[in-house]
């Protein structure tokens, strides 16, 4: 799936509503230091629309998509996955098991359950 990205009278209308402020913190955006964001993120089918963009400075802008956005999309790609039935299988478990000294041992698998 390829970004879409927002249109340049998109862009010119966000930009107009903003009134020279970000839209998430309202400090003032100063030339080449705001971004245009999709409020629902382009990677969960947010459509780029005026009602899907938002006028943010760039460490607002960093913080949503680290923390909001790429989580999110993660989410729906791991589901999307599940559900397809293309997820990959677990391992097994193994015989062996590290201890807290760091040794390696075998299992006894009486009290492991």
């Amino acid at each position: 799936m390829t970004r879409r990205n927002f249109t340049k009278s998109v862009k010119i209308a966000a930009f107009k509503r903003a009134d020279g402020r970000c839209e998430e913190c309202t400090a003032k955006l100063m030339p080449n230091q705001f971004e245009y964001d999709h409020v629902l993120a382009d990677g969960i089918c947010g459509e780029p629309t005026l009602e899907n963009c938002a006028v943010v400075c760039k460490t607002c802008h960093s913080f949503k998509t680290r923390k909001h956005d790429i989580p999110a999309i993660s989410r729906a790609k791991r589901l999307h996955a599940k559900h397809s039935g293309a997820k990959p299988k677990k391992r097994p478990w193994s015989k062996y098991r590290r201890k807290m000294d760091g040794t390696i041992v075998l299992r006894d698998e009486r009290n492991e359950r």
